[in-house]
């Protein structure tokens, strides 16, 4: 297994499934000759790719192509999962920014996706391999992972910091099969803790920029947190108002909500563990479950709870 989470933090998105909560429900339909149009914004323009195509060019965004063969299976699950669910979405009610397409390149709202010429720059020279590697996982896997007959919210992660964390907590909507599930080969990996160090003025910008907070007094008593036995912080109340624990670690570049802090002289530290929401796989727990002889089925079903694989 690789040492080191730089490549998948480049990969990965934290916050960007959030938005998927929502959905209205499954309608029949064939998606056989189905296509996937996704708005460029600064082109202005719609492309269109086949479905396998497009799934292709989503997990080549978001798990490094070396990962065991049962890793990529699994996320091109979650990938096919995802832009079924957006196709339901947009059948029922059409965003209208999107102009007739399922997503756009906005990956801070949309499932992260590499067009060809994206996937080539990223990978140089491995591009061929790391597209050959990911287009058999593809073709291995197709299906949908479903909860009583409806596509699931596919959330997923780089990496916990030993444990999964619930829909509940990170996002405040009881999800029934997004629950704690056991990561703790997460914690062997080089690179698994980070820190950031701000200065006073940082904190001061940030919050006013972000928040619109105006931090005053004594810098012990800007910022204090609740943490649940995970460790994962379930509140934060910045120069004495409540904010949004995502909304906190995403300003202030922090790389999970699984995170300490202390104030040193003019500066505060942040120490996390594990990158990303925490909600749904971790892609590296998952990697590590395929390493040691799980299947891609076993590893779903480890981090999705009496979830069903369809054929899409």
């Amino acid at each position: 297994m690789r040492s080191d989470l730089q490549c998948a933090i480049v990969l990965t998105i934290c916050m960007a499934l959030i938005p998927c909560l929502v959905f209205t429900g499954v309608k029949g339909r064939d998606t056989a000759e189905m296509t996937v149009g996704v708005y460029m914004t600064a082109e202005d323009k719609v492309e269109e790719y086949s479905l396998e195509d497009y799934i292709v060019g989503a997990v080549l965004s978001q798990m490094p192509a070396d990962f065991s063969e049962e890793a990529l299976k699994a996320q091109a699950v979650l990938a096919r999962t995802y832009i079924y669910r957006r196709s339901m979405t947009e059948e029922d009610s059409p965003t209208k920014s999107l102009h007739g397409a399922l997503i756009s390149d906005d990956e801070h709202t949309y499932q992260s996706f590499f067009t060809p010429d994206e996937a080539r720059k990223f990978y140089g020279e491995n591009y061929k391999k790391a597209r050959s590697r990911v287009l058999k996982a593809v073709r291995a896997a197709p299906w949908i992972l479903t909860y009583q007959g409806e596509p699931i919210t596919p959330a997923y992660h780089s990496a916990s910091s030993g444990m999964t964390e619930s829909a509940l907590c990170a996002w405040g909507q009881d999800i029934p099969y997004l629950q704690p599930a056991d990561s703790i080969s997460d914690t062997e990996l080089k690179g698994i803790e980070s820190t950031v160090t701000l200065t006073l003025d940082d904190m001061c910008d940030i919050s006013n920029e972000s928040f619109g907070i105006t931090l005053t007094g004594s810098p012990e008593s800007w910022l204090t947190t609740e943490r649940n036995k995970r460790d994962y912080v379930t509140s934060v109340t910045l120069g004495g108002t409540a904010v949004n624990v995502q909304q906190f670690v995403s300003a202030f570049g922090i790389a999970s909500p699984c995170f300490t802090y202390e104030t040193s002289g003019d500066t505060f530290v942040f120490t996390a563990k594990g990158f990303g929401h925490m909600v749904g796989m971790s892609q590296y727990g998952a990697n590590s479950m395929a390493e040691n002889g799980s299947s891609c089925e076993e590893i779903l079903a480890h981090y999705f709870k009496n979830c069903t694989l369809k054929d899409e």
